[in-house]
């Protein structure tokens, strides 16, 4: 677990947002950085960096100044030190100043609700419906979404981080506290700690659970030396019941965090940017209720739905939108699209790449004619210099706009090849990507070319553009085009990025069949060794060139294919015969990419899961797409052992696949084993034992290979 609180906040003013740091202990130099490269590579340049802590005092400040390797990491990835470092001390009483400078930090409340909203959408601290049901809150009221504030509880350094909020309201008269659920009370126990006001006893905590305090007997000490913290609301009933049934004033009740509060009651995180609109109505004016959209009711004083829920997603056609089908349309089956299933260590992991330099070299299309066109609008007349990502791919198309522009052919240059001194008061510069997965690489030219006329334009030209979204792109944009900059993608296509953390399907089944590398003495002494099929498998695992081969053979050793039509390219004048399996692939994870995005909005809660139907496996049933979809979701999107039938129906499936892995029905048999075998893919303990007990059935080796390793875990 991270020792630090790391989240971006917007300064008034300013185009991009900064990055806050908080710590809770000392800030230590190596971890410290790699948090911050962490997030740079993540989120993009910060405007400035914020250090933040409790007695941070100006001799931490210094430390940290001094070290040479922490300034030249800060150079690096954000820019000049000394302009972009701030130190912020958080005071016993909630008070935030600015090392070294007189008066409060300016910009408190602002960061405080920034942090406050970023562990509120990161732990998940709101739970939504979905059009068949909704919730009956405990005031009564029912509701399309309602915010569960224990769950947002799970980190220490971010609980004291919300904690600062609290101190000013802890006086050193407060002999109690009050709170409406007892899953708050750790956060008003570190607050009570970190506000030194009670030195002798720290006053008592107490739960009065909400409103089942207005339908039993409860004696409030309601004088000024107590206070009561609401978790959260939406639009503060509960701290005005109080009132009115209690003689406690608004001066006396805080609230942690709220979308909606009365006129002169007490709030500290106000969390409507990042929960939207929430309907709650009385009953008899509820428009769910009369659609028919089934009733939850939010259970106890930790604020518990009464059972989670789980949706089924099945993909349909209308799903690969206009501009998904006009991309592949374009590019698909002309061996283009490509997929690295173990890029290099030293080069971002760019998994979906596109052979830029190959497509330059094909006949006249789409990407050429945008091309010539973008050229012709972007390429000004100061242009001296054009500047190519290291990459063979922007080097081809680097030197296609050298023949389009017709210039001379030592204009161009690589990245690594021209320094920052070099390029100082130099005219304008078109800089060529082949293709931007995140945009850092352009992000690292830009500060190389911050030093050149103020009167000359920057023109990023992009081949490709496979940032994860929209929201992402623009960020990007916003960026790199500050000074009237350009940044202009011949093609866009939002795919998801792979965590350098996160092992990928094919990382986890290269460690399995490793163990099988040698032979390996079993328990009773015999030999164990991979079977022809999954040895094979382990050979194109290991080497360095995969050619296509993305997806474990048939049992027949036939490769995956499409055998025919393919629903989603149908009307598009897509030839099949002519697919990859990287194309299938891209397809499909677009597909749930896009799903995704949508879901992200309001299906993806702590409340429910949302799954990859079985149905989907079912219907479109040709190995290589099977294959697809096993290794595109997400381990939680096969998770079937959340539910007795959704388990039941993928089983039944599995089942059949297994009994016909000698012809084609069941040709994507060892991609449904191998995703079972990694743990990708989930049924409960009865179903799994049905599946295991095929093995003395079946005929192929690599099937009851697994199924016997199945059975042993």
């Amino acid at each position: 677990m991270s020792s630090y609180f790391i989240f971006r906040f917007q300064e008034v003013g300013e185009n991009r947002k900064s990055l806050v740091v908080f710590s809770h202990s000392d800030f230590e130099v190596s971890s410290l950085t790699k948090v911050i490269k962490e997030d740079v590579e993540e989120n993009f340049v910060p405007q400035r960096i914020f250090f933040m802590a409790f007695n941070l005092t100006q001799q931490v400040q210094d430390t940290l100044c001094a070290d040479k390797f922490f300034i030249d990491e800060i150079n690096t990835w954000v820019g000049d030190f000394e302009s972009k470092i701030s130190f912020l001390n958080v005071a016993p009483n909630g008070q935030i100043d600015i090392v070294g400078h007189d008066g409060a930090f300016s910009f408190s409340s602002e960061v405080l609700n920034a942090g406050a909203e970023t562990i509120f959408e990161n732990r998940k601290g709101l739970i939504t419906s979905l059009p068949s049901y909704h919730f009956l809150k405990p005031s009564g009221d029912h509701c399309d979404k309602f915010i569960r504030a224990s769950n947002l509880f799970t980190s220490g350094v971010e609980v004291v981080f919300l904690a600062i909020g609290l101190l000013p309201y802890l006086t050193s008269n407060i002999k109690r506290v009050y709170v409406d659920s007892s899953s708050i009370s750790f956060l008003v126990s570190i607050a009570l700690q970190l506000s030194r006001n009670f030195n002798d006893s720290l006053p008592i905590i107490e739960s009065f659970e909400s409103y089942s305090v207005f339908s039993k007997p409860y004696s409030f000490h309601q004088g000024d030396d107590s206070l009561v913290v609401i978790s959260a609301t939406t639009s503060g009933g509960l701290a005005s019941t109080l009132t009115q049934k209690h003689t406690f004033k608004d001066s006396n009740i805080v609230t942690l965090f709220f979308s909606n509060i009365k006129q002169g009651q007490n709030a500290l995180y106000d969390i409507s940017k990042v929960v939207g609109g929430i309907t709650s109505v009385k009953p008899s004016e509820c428009k769910l209720c009369s659609d028919g959209s089934k009733l939850i009711k939010i259970e106890g004083e930790q604020f518990i739905p009464e059972t989670p829920k789980h949706e089924l997603l099945v993909i349909r056609k209308v799903d690969f939108n206009e501009s998904r089908q006009n991309f592949f349309k374009a590019f698909a089956t002309r061996n283009l699209l490509k997929f690295d299933i173990a890029p290099s260590e030293n080069f971002e992991n760019e998994h979906f790449y596109v052979d830029v330099d190959g497509l330059l070299k094909l006949d006249e299309g789409v990407f050429k004619k945008a091309l010539i066109k973008k050229v012709n609008k972007h390429f000004s007349k100061d242009i001296k210099k054009i500047i190519c990502l290291d990459d063979d791919d922007a080097l081809a198309l680097a030197r296609k706009v050298v023949q389009i522009a017709d210039v001379p052919t030592d204009y161009l240059v690589c990245y690594k090849d021209v320094s920052e001194e070099e390029l100082k008061d130099h005219s304008s510069v078109m800089v060529i990507a082949s293709a931007i997965t995140s945009g850092r690489k352009l992000l690292a030219t830009a500060r190389k070319l911050r030093g050149i006329k103020s009167t000359a334009t920057i023109t990023y030209l992009v081949g490709f553009s496979k940032l994860p979204s929209f929201e992402a792109f623009e960020q990007l944009r916003k960026d790199l085009c500050l000074g009237g900059h350009e940044l202009v993608p011949l093609q866009t296509c939002y795919l998801p990025r792979q965590s350098e953390k996160a092992l990928s399907p094919w990382d986890i089944e290269l460690g399995k069949l490793q163990q099988f590398e040698g032979d390996k003495d079993d328990i009773d002494g015999t030999e164990v060794e991979l079977p022809k099929v999954l040895q094979s498998r382990l050979d194109i695992l290991v080497s360095p060139s995969h050619d296509d081969k993305l997806f474990i053979n048939a049992p027949t050793g036939n490769p995956l294919a499409l055998r025919g039509t393919f629903a989603f390219w149908a009307g598009l004048g897509i030839k099949t015969e002519g697919s990859t399996q990287a194309d299938v692939y891209w397809t499909i994870q677009s597909i749930l990419h896009d799903l995704r995005l949508e879901n992200d909005k309001g299906l993806a809660t702590t409340y429910h899961s949302t799954l990859l139907s079985p149905v989907c496996f079912d219907r479109f049933n040709d190995g290589v797409i099977q294959a697809c979809l096993l290794r595109s979701a997400k381990p939680t999107e096969l998770n079937y052992a959340v539910d007795e039938n959704f388990s039941r129906q993928i089983t039944d499936i599995i089942i059949s696949v297994i009994s016909n892995s000698d012809n084609e029905q069941g040709e994507g048999c060892l991609e449904f084993l191998m995703a079972l075998w990694c743990g990708r893919l989930k049924v409960k303990g009865e179903h799994l034992k049905e599946i295991v007990g095929l093995k003395d059935s079946v005929c192929s080796k690599d099937v009851a290979f697994i199924l016997d390793e199945l059975d042993e875990q």
